[in-house]
């Protein structure tokens, strides 16, 4: 008899003269569906230290890949490229404030139809799904995944047994959990086990009854026998504060050549999950970047596969975070304390942003295909998209920074913004403006020391429609409030326009990161009152026709001065044949660019290290594709005309790292 048939007989007699539920560490399973393989099931066989699925003893290497990161049309195409590496599952986590947004309107739909995702994964590639589903996810993401809106809420702690923050979480896990429950393997479905909140034992909360209301909550909708896991660092004092009773526990951690040190991070699992499998959930090929970030230290391909090697070789079961990463598309990407992370999230990651494969790639498939009693062998290697060098354009200026705001209040664009009046500044939330831009605009009666005590995160300043500079909550080592602003008419005319920039709440601290201006704003100690305020929503279009003329060519523009190289730019990218691209951002300064009215997402050259920004071609469309550029900083280098800039659209990504 096989080994792994014992326990399953042993049960079997337990139904026959006890009952018919088994009661494990990790939850109950009927008996009768146990070892019944009509009947699917997953679960932990603790006798032998292994995951079963259907009955059958079962581990896996799998990647992670976040649909909401990739063009939807892109999904077969990146599914693919995972299952021929010979991997049979998939890892993902489900973003809360992308489907919520904004307070009770929920989105399932197109790219955030995660089921679909899955389903594709699991009846094209074969490929289960391992799943996590928060509510705090981290992934480098906005937030970490939580909703700005929540910081209306007066939440003590978040992440915490708070019972206003749990409130939210019921509600969410409402709506969220019975979109799960079909997909999920006891219903025939290809999602294998759900993860509850994110390394928890990293944050500083350690709140034990918060753990037990999201195991418990969970279990009350999806039921008692599916498995639920949890995810922190290899070290025991994360794990001491990260697991809770009942919910299996898994680690994370990065290539190391050091066998050793594998072995004493499974033993580490082992003394909070001694009966489960050795898992480690987050294998690090790669890693993200930030903005202003000068080197990038990355493990070798030969040390990523010795330590594949070891762990399968001590029967782990593997996910490698990131095996396509994608790209942070609109205003998603979140930040670090000391700075925000880059649009890109290619992580490095075998498969490139742009779906390509990769060395790296390579190299980990044939490792798979190298294992002898590996029962996913990988596939032929699929081919990369085509990819297209478009070239140079016109961008002609046609809006200042400041029109941002005039635009509102002239109504010359339809649902640009919303716009309040008040005594005092509104930040972003009390808006209900979570992302992007809000303009804000005063009277002043005289110049001197501007000062704003609190805000977030950058303030680019103009009077009179003059750039004065810009104000820096924190980036880096640099921090800066104040500014001396002069060249005032002193009639009580004079306009004071504050820019303000979300450069994406950070992830990982889940502080209250509130945005805009938090505080007064005094000039020589004396508090401005009376505020207009207007969120900005981006793309800023009534119409393409409107901007199709404004960049045309017969529509010359007059002498753009120094001052007019920030603000709105719109060119006419002309395509023949679609395909991905890059626009090179080099020479331009800082902002957001716009195609089609998709937000393409945030750049930064001047910083770096991202110069380019990846353009799907499913973006694109054959004829004239409108391209905006809203620039915050001065486009220097791009402007070498007085009457247009230019965009160059190139055929391959440019990051610069120093050596």
């Amino acid at each position: 008899m096989n080994s792994w048939r014992i326990p399953l007989f042993l049960l079997l007699i337990l139904f026959i003269f006890c009952e018919s539920v088994v009661r494990t560490s990790y939850g109950n399973w009927n008996i009768q569906r146990i070892g019944d393989r009509n009947t699917p099931s997953f679960l932990i066989d603790e006798s032998n230290r292994q995951f079963l699925l259907d009955g059958l003893p079962f581990r896996y290497i799998s990647g992670s890949i976040h649909y909401f990161r990739i063009p939807r049309d892109r999904w077969d195409e990146r599914l693919s490229k995972v299952r021929a590496l010979g991997f049979n599952a998939i890892q993902y986590y489900i973003p809360w404030n992308t489907h919520e947004l904004e307070e009770g309107n929920y989105d399932f739909s197109g790219i955030l139809d995660f089921a679909e995702f899955s389903s594709l994964a699991f009846h094209k590639f074969n490929l289960w799904t391992i799943l996590r589903i928060g509510p705090y996810i981290c992934g480098e993401w906005e937030n970490g995944g939580l909703p700005a809106w929540l910081l209306n809420k007066n939440v003590t702690k978040q992440r915490s047994s708070d019972p206003i923050f749990t409130r939210e979480v019921e509600k969410w896990f409402e709506t969220l959990l019975p979109r799960i429950k079909p997909i999920l393997r006891k219903n025939g479905g290809p999602v294998l086990m759900l993860q509850i909140e994110n390394e928890y034992g990293s944050y500083d909360a350690c709140d034990k009854q918060y753990l037990r209301f999201l195991r418990d909550l969970t279990r009350a909708h999806v039921g008692d026998d599916v498995l639920l896991f949890t995810t922190d660092g290899s070290a025991e004092n994360l794990l001491n504060c990260g697991t809770v009773e009942g919910v299996f526990s898994t680690i994370d951690f990065g290539p190391t050549d050091n066998t050793k040190q594998i072995e004493e991070n499974f033993k580490i699992q082992r003394k909070f999950a001694p009966n489960g499998p050795s898992v480690n959930s987050e294998y690090y090929p790669g890693w993200l970047a930030l903005w202003g970030q000068k080197k990038q230290e990355l493990p070798s391909i030969q040390t990523i596969i010795k330590g594949a090697q070891s762990m399968y070789s001590l029967g782990a079961s593997i996910n490698f975070y990131m095996i396509h990463g994608g790209t942070n598309f609109g205003f998603w990407n979140g930040a670090e304390a000391e700075a925000p992370c880059i649009t890109s999230y290619d992580y490095t990651a075998p498969i490139s942003e742009a779906g390509d494969i990769t060395g790296n790639y390579l190299e980990i498939r044939k490792w798979v295909k190298g294992l002898p009693d590996w029962s996913t062998p990988p596939l032929d290697v699929p081919g990369n998209s085509p990819k297209a060098r478009y070239g140079k354009i016109k961008m002609r200026l046609v809006h200042s920074v400041e029109k941002l705001n005039n635009m509102i209040d002239m109504s010359e664009l339809s649902d640009a913004g919303d716009c309040v009046d008040s005594d005092k500044p509104m930040s972003f939330e009390t808006l209900n403006h979570p992302l992007g831009l809000v303009a804000y605009q005063a009277r002043i009666d005289s110049c001197g020391n501007l000062t704003i005590p609190s805000f977030g995160d950058f303030v680019y300043v103009y009077l009179n429609g003059k750039y004065i500079d810009t104000l820096t909550r924190r980036y880096y080592n640099l921090s800066r409030n104040s500014v001396i602003i002069e060249g005032c008419r002193n009639d009580g005319e004079d306009r004071l326009f504050l820019l303000v920039e979300n450069q994406g709440r950070k992830t990982f601290q889940t502080i209250n990161d509130r945005k805009g201006i938090l505080s007064d704003v005094f000039i020589n100690n004396e508090a401005i009152r009376f505020w207009t305020q207007c969120g900005i929503k981006l793309p800023l279009q009534e119409t393409e026709n409107y901007y199709l003329r404004k960049a045309g060519k017969k529509n010359q523009r007059k002498f753009m001065n120094n001052n007019q190289k920030q603000g709105v730019f719109v060119g006419v990218l002309p395509v023949d044949a679609r395909a991905d691209t890059w626009l090179d951002t080099t020479g331009w300064g800082k902002g957001i660019v716009i195609v089609n009215g998709r937000n393409i997402g945030r750049y930064w050259p001047t910083e770096g290290p991202q110069m380019t920004l990846y353009i799907p071609a499913e973006f694109l469309k054959v004829g004239e594709n409108l391209v905006m550029i809203v620039e915050l900083q001065g486009a220097e280098d791009a402007c070498t005309s007085t009457s247009a800039c230019i965009a160059d659209f190139i055929d391959y990504p440019i990051f610069h790292f120093d050596k």
